[in-house]
This record gives C-alpha cells, structure tokens and sequence, in this order.
C-alpha cells in the first residue's frame, strides 16, 4: 500500500483494531494540530487573524487554547475579536431593530474558525477514504477489519462515497456490512449490560458488556 502524507493519517488509525471510530480518531488528531498552530505562528498570519475577528472561536475551541501553552496568543485574538463584538452591543431603537440585533448576536455566537478549519480537513478525509477504496485492494482488506464508524461520520462516508469511482456500489455495501456488524454487536452487549442486572443473571460475568455504555455513546455521538 502506497503511503502519502494525504493518505498516512488514514492508514495508521484504519490499522488499529478495537477502536469504535478511526475517522473520530482522525479528528481528533487534526483538531489538536489546528488548535496549536492558532497558539503559534498562525497568531501574526494578517488572513488567518481576519478570519478569527469574523468568526471567533467556540467555546468548546476556546477552553481547548486556554489549556495550550500560550496565553498571550489567545488573549491578542480574543482582544481584537471582541472589537468586532462590541460594535453588536449599540442600544438599539426599537423592538424590532432589537430582535435583529439579538438573533445577530446569537449567530456570531455560533461561529468558530477552529470548527470550520477542522471541517475542510475532514471533508478531505472522507473523499480519500473512498478514493483509497478505489485504488488499493490492500485498504479494501483493512477497512473489512474494523468495528464501524460513529452514525455522523458513517453518514459522512456515505455523502462522499461517488469518490469511489467504478467502485461505489462495493465502497458502499462494504460500508454498510461493517457498520450493521458493528452496530449489532454493540446493541447485544448493551442488551446484556441490562440482562445483567435482573437479580437471575447477577452471579453472571458482565464481561465485555462492563463498558458498553461508553461505546454507545461515542457510536451514537462520537468521541468528545
């Protein structure tokens, strides 16, 4: 299998066995490397700090750069952004020009160039795991071993799976056959996590069913 740096990323997670979601490891990953370079040389770039003025950063994005290692870089970008929010907070004149001001206030709000920058990058993702579908039969074997997606990014596989060319049909009922292993696999043991607590099976070993809770969730919802 031909490694490539659009590719390397794809091909370490897809090889891990065990895991419920290698896309929400994927993610993960870019979203930490996004997150350090707006604590780092991203903070004097004039583009990228015009973006951060228009959009802001959630709060979620926000906790995570004031983990970081600079302060400074998010207090310059939150100082100039709120310049930009400041100009929302004029008493307006009536109840009319109050409502538009506050459902302007509510959609800068919802804004965050972190979540946007981490989209555009796995919307790529998407697209090379199909195309790699297509093109080697040595990922076709790996993709077979794994446990599934979580629903949002199985959904997303799905939306972009016309990059698997001459392919799709089987992209998309290998997709599919994985993920209905998964998702049933994972349903039983819930079923046995509940089994379990009627007061017959409670000398039974939970076994693997111990955390099935947790997997639920991050199938349904992906990982935090």
């Amino acid at each position: 299998m031909r490694y490539h740096i659009s590719t390397a990323l794809i091909l370490q997670e897809f090889a891990k066995i065990g895991g419920e979601c290698p896309l929400c490891e994927i993610r993960s990953i870019v979203e930490k490397n996004v997150v350090e370079q707006y604590l780092g040389e991203a903070v004097m770039v004039v583009d990228v700090r015009y973006k951060v003025n228009e959009k802001g950063f959630c709060k979620e994005h926000f906790d995570m750069l004031f983990e970081g290692q600079s302060k400074l870089a998010l207090a310059l970008q939150t100082y100039t952004r709120m310049n930009v929010l400041k100009e929302k907070l004029k008493e307006p004149s009536s109840f009319r020009a109050a409502s538009k001001l506050g459902a302007d206030i509510l959609a800068s709000s919802s804004t965050c160039v972190i979540c946007d920058t981490v989209e555009d990058h796995m919307q790529r993702y998407y697209k090379t795991v199909a195309e790699l579908y297509l093109s080697e039969e040595d990922f076709r074997d790996l993709l077979g071993y794994g446990k599934g997606f979580c629903l949002g990014h199985y959904a997303e596989l799905l939306k972009n799976s016309s990059y698997a060319g001459s392919k799709t049909k089987e992209y998309l009922k290998t997709l599919a056959a994985i993920e209905n292993d998964g998702f049933d696999a994972l349903q039983s043991e819930l079923k046995w996590f509940c089994d379990r607590h009627d007061f017959r099976n409670r000398d039974k070993d939970l076994g693997s069913a111990k955390d099935a809770l947790p997997r639920v969730r991050r199938k349904l919802y992906g990982k935090k």
